[in-house]
């Protein structure tokens, strides 16, 4: 079988449970639910898009984000909100839906200075500041904008007002993309063999819709 175009969250998703990952990617057999933090920052994401895309005042709920978003307003450079950027395998710049997409991405907020580009994704949940989704943001800025040299990316985490940043060149493609080649290869090799192993963890316990799964038991319920 011919592997799926891949993201972040598909790579992220599969090495925490292969299992989980094909009933809900591939066989589409359960659908995950989505929780009151997801639906948040769904409604966070959308605001921020149609304000900095429109204009569009946010709610009052909301306006406490309004100097972070004046803040991304005021970089250099030609913005983009809510970039889509794809690749095909041998690293051509395609349609986020094409049929020959091999890998996926999207920037909350881009923006192209000559050589530099400014890549930033706003941040509702829990901080993760070793993410591999900075790197892979880069990359696919580096390959649909040949003319940018220097990539900065950074991650703002809304709840908490923290910042991470990084910093990329363009000499440093090969070693970005061989952050992810044994993850590529294993996430090839379930589709080329058909076996999608269970992996066990805490979130087996309830958490996770894939209920005829062999580790799966119900949520512990607190005394």
């Amino acid at each position: 079988m011919k592997p799926k175009p891949w993201s972040i969250s598909t790579l992220d998703n599969f090495a925490n449970c292969p299992k989980q990952y094909h009933e809900i990617k591939v066989l589409k057999s359960v659908q995950e639910v989505e929780g009151d933090a997801a639906k948040w920052g769904n409604r966070v994401h959308d605001a921020a898009e149609a304000n900095l895309r429109d204009g569009t005042p946010l709610d009052p709920e909301l306006h406490h984000y309004v100097p972070y978003l004046e803040s991304l307003k005021k970089l250099p450079g030609t913005p983009h909100v809510e970039k889509k950027l794809a690749l095909t395998v041998s690293l051509q710049p395609c349609d986020f839906f094409s049929p020959h997409v091999w890998v996926r991405g999207k920037c909350d907020y881009l923006t192209i200075d000559g050589t530099l580009a400014r890549g930033v994704d706003h941040k509702t949940g829990k901080r993760k500041p070793r993410s591999r989704q900075m790197v892979l943001m880069a990359l696919l800025i580096f390959h649909h904008y040949p003319e940018v040299q220097t990539v900065r990316t950074a991650f703002f985490w809304l709840k908490t007002g923290e910042k991470d940043t990084g910093k990329y060149e363009r000499a440093d493609i090969p070693a970005m993309w061989n952050m992810f080649v044994v993850d590529l290869q294993q996430y090839k090799q379930a589709f080329a063999t058909d076996t999608w192993q269970p992996r066990q963890s805490g979130l087996c316990y309830g958490w996770c819709p894939v209920t005829k799964c062999e580790f799966w038991k119900p949520k512990k319920v607190k005394p």
